[in-house]
């Protein structure tokens, strides 16, 4: 398809692009006098009765693609109430299927560009914004018990607006109700900002229930910590992500930076290993809100298996992209090589020495930052 050519009542005003690996692409489309960021999928295709492949074969994956409009659909519903178009939480406007794939609809955002080295570099009051506006858009979601589980730096837009900056969370394709997540070698997401709960689903040493909103948590600590100091927190290179170092037993610190230190603490505390012990969105939000590091929890916050919503209790769907500069994991065949994990508070090797276990062994995408997406 060429510019002008109409998709679902969207005229496009640029060729599509592909994103990281080729499982989807990505233009800008025009409709009403409104510009709007459309995104295709690759995957899953619906086979017509004039496709290849037996009825079995047509069955299955049409029972596949049924499952990924339940999963969208159901993310639309439950996020439309709470959001609208330029808020900071960038949901899905649109989603339908035009011949034999799928597209989605959100608001097109004029991002400002910056990476976190020069995020980093804004004054504190600036970059204080950023945290704000990103943990009220995921308390959002957190509210309603969903996790994002795609946090990344490619995941939350910064925009230039008339008093400074904001943020814009995007991409929900891969969020699930908490405790519900799909199956450990469905998993799509970025390594580098992996829980410590999340290495361990995928390994086979937990079960879903452990995959609550804390997990988000984790990860919104790593991209605060590049956002004060430039830079993710060091650990051992041979653990290779931030949540194979923590379950290695490696407590993870801010690197130097001028950063008053109740955020460096409050930070920090996002990034334990324990997701009891992190303090939620919501005291995240208020911290941040009063300029103070909340108080520690007196006894662990219990994890619970909420009843999942109706509209989110549908089956996750495979290969749907996420975005950011880096790479991505998918989850299938994820283990941490080389033996198991140190314990939780045996210390990692010092010096920079290779430990007796390996890094992070699994499938990876390579991703491509994109413009806006819900």
């Amino acid at each position: 398809m060429t510019v002008g050519d109409v998709i679902g009542g969207y005229t496009l005003t640029e060729e599509f692009r592909v994103v990281g690996a080729g499982l989807s692409e990505w233009t800008f489309a025009e409709r009403g006098g409104r510009e709007y960021f459309l995104k295709r999928f690759l995957s899953p295709t619906y086979p017509d009765d004039d496709a290849p492949g037996g009825p079995r074969t047509k069955a299955r994956k049409r029972s596949r693609c049924a499952a990924f409009e339940a999963h969208h659909r159901g993310i639309m519903a439950a996020l439309g109430p709470v959001t609208r178009y330029g808020g900071n939480l960038v949901a899905t406007l649109d989603f339908f299927r035009h011949g034999a794939k799928y597209y989605k609809v959100t608001e097109k955002i004029d991002v400002a560009g910056l990476d976190v080295a020069q995020v980093a570099a804004l004054d504190f009051p600036t970059r204080l914004v950023l945290l704000k506006t990103v943990a009220h858009s995921l308390k959002i979601l957190h509210d309603l018990e969903i996790v994002h589980s795609d946090l990344k730096p490619g995941n939350v837009l910064v925009k230039r607006t008339e008093r400074g900056h904001t943020t814009k969370l995007i991409d929900f394709d891969n969020s699930y109700v908490q405790g519900s997540p799909p199956p450990a070698d469905e998993i799509v997401g970025t390594m580098n900002y992996y829980s410590p709960e999340l290495v361990r689903y995928i390994q086979g040493d937990a079960d879903g229930a452990a995959l609550t909103t804390a997990s988000d948590v984790f990860a919104l600590g790593l991209i605060y910590a590049e956002y004060l100091t430039g830079a993710l927190p060091a650990f051992d290179p041979v653990d290779r992500a931030a949540g194979v170092a923590v379950l290695n037993g490696t407590t993870l610190r801010l690197q130097p930076s001028r950063a008053p230190s109740w955020a460096v603490e409050l930070v920090e505390r996002m990034m334990v290993a324990d997701p009891a012990a992190r303090p939620s969105i919501a005291d995240v939000h208020a911290a941040l809100m009063r300029g103070a590091s909340p108080p520690p929890p007196t006894t662990g916050r219990p994890v619970e298996r909420p009843t999942p919503a109706a509209a989110l209790a549908a089956t996750r769907s495979a290969d749907t992209p996420g975005a950011t500069t880096g790479s991505a994991l998918r989850g299938r065949g994820l283990r941490v090589a080389g033996g198991r994990p140190r314990p939780v508070g045996h210390p990692a090797p010092a010096g920079g020495q290779s430990s007796p276990t390996g890094g992070l062994v699994g499938r990876l995408v390579s991703r491509m930052t994109r413009r806006g997406d819900g």
